[in-house]
């Protein structure tokens, strides 16, 4: 990462002409090729693709060797992609539940949806309108490795996805995270640098581009999908500073020259393959920095197994007491028998507990003892053959 500037100087000022500038010649090298080549049949992305309350959507992730070559291709129209040889290796079902279900959720009073991202205990809360999608924010882990659990809100908003999509658009969204924390609960290494810090606050700048530079047709294991390609490049700059009273708000992203902590600029760029009637992308890519070889692949997963399991979520796994000292009942439901897990880890995802348990088709209880366990915050895992399918928060006195 490099290190963040100290202000808004003349080098910050000709990234964002810069930016601006570079967004206006896709533009017209775009409009220059639809003289040359008229746009045929290509397909417009509608609202009815947009995250309800309700849905699961379903994921594989893998990577597939020389995927840079199939999938960086120049801008144009009737192209053909080839990811049919990705190998998975994890699968996640993102299921969109009702923010109101969420801890934070009067943090965030104008989300729509809310999901918890991969492995990730965190809560993130979108708002759908009728022809937006943007990221509110999230409740969870802080990302430098503080090992706090903050609110993240983003103001604005950040724009996720529009509607209608059509092939020559462009879109911009910048947005701002400013979140504060007392002293009182920040890590030793925080204290160590300002032993008189009154308090310490994580600033977070997002400056996204999105250009629907491409369209044609995307082959994944299972089939193969018309997509308009969406090319993002978001530039994310973290930065840390500390309240020291008389003199207020001081940067401190940077100690004697050297960084601290995994802060500064990443400019992380992606291609999402989007259809008009699946509400996943059919694949999002990520580059690595130097764009020259793809870091990963998530994309739709097609073939579901025919066993199904519904999802049981907080309202369905429950615990007591919570808080709880010596003892944590549990008590989750399901529609069949199955062998599942419990997982109870900490903050920064360590497990501490692992349990096996052969569940009956109805009302299943366990007790499983925690007296040993130092106080803290926990999550508590439901799993069946390795997917998250329930979780709750577990409160250790």
């Amino acid at each position: 990462m490099s290190t963040l500037p100290n202000s808004l100087s003349l080098p910050s000022l000709f990234v964002r002409v810069h930016r601006t500038t570079m967004s206006k010649l896709v533009l017209c090298g775009l409009l220059a090729w639809g003289f040359i080549h008229p746009v045929a049949a290509q397909i417009t992305i509608t609202n009815s693709a947009f995250p309800a309350v309700g849905d699961t959507l379903h994921y594989l992730f893998g990577n597939q060797p020389g995927a840079i070559n199939q999938i960086f291709t120049p801008p144009g129209g009737d192209q053909m992609w080839d990811l049919s040889n990705l190998q998975p290796d994890q699968i996640w079902n993102q299921v969109m539940q009702n923010p109101q279900t969420g801890s934070a959720s009067a943090s965030f009073p104008a989300a729509s949806v809310l999901f918890n991202p991969l492995n990730s205990g965190s809560e993130v809360y979108g708002q759908v309108t009728s022809n937006q999608v943007n990221d509110l924010g999230y409740f969870g882990l802080d990302e430098i490795g503080l090992g706090l659990n903050l609110n993240f809100v983003k103001s604005p908003a950040l724009e996720e996805s529009w509607a209608p999509v059509n092939f020559f658009d462009i879109k911009q969204s910048a947005s701002n995270v400013l979140t504060g924390f007392d002293a009182s609960i920040a890590p030793a290494l925080l204290l160590n640098l300002v032993p008189t810090a009154d308090s310490f606050r994580i600033r977070i700048t997002y400056q996204r581009i999105s250009t629907i530079d491409a369209w044609g047709t995307l082959a994944i294991p299972g089939g193969t999908f018309d997509v308009l390609r969406k090319k993002q490049t978001e530039y994310k700059s973290t930065a840390v500073d500390v309240k020291v009273p008389p003199l207020g708000w001081i940067d401190i992203s940077t100690i004697g020259g050297q960084q601290v902590l995994p802060l500064g600029t990443d400019t992380i760029t992606t291609f999402h393959f989007l259809n008009n009637v699946s509400k996943e992308a059919i694949a999002t890519c990520t580059l690595n920095t130097a764009q020259n070889a793809v870091t990963g692949v998530q994309y739709k997963s097609i073939n579901l197994p025919t066993a199904t399991f519904t999802p049981v979520f907080n309202k369905a796994l429950s615990t007591f007491p919570n808080p709880v000292e010596n003892t944590l009942n549990v008590h989750f439901t399901t529609d069949q028998k199955a062998t599942f897990q419990l997982r109870l880890i900490t903050l920064h995802g360590n497990s501490v507990l692992e349990q096996t348990m052969e569940a009956t088709a109805t009302e299943n209880d366990i007790s499983i003892p925690v007296y040993y366990l130092p106080p803290g915050i926990y999550e508590l895992l439901l799993e069946h053959d390795g997917v998250v399918v329930g979780r709750t928060r577990v409160v250790k006195i």
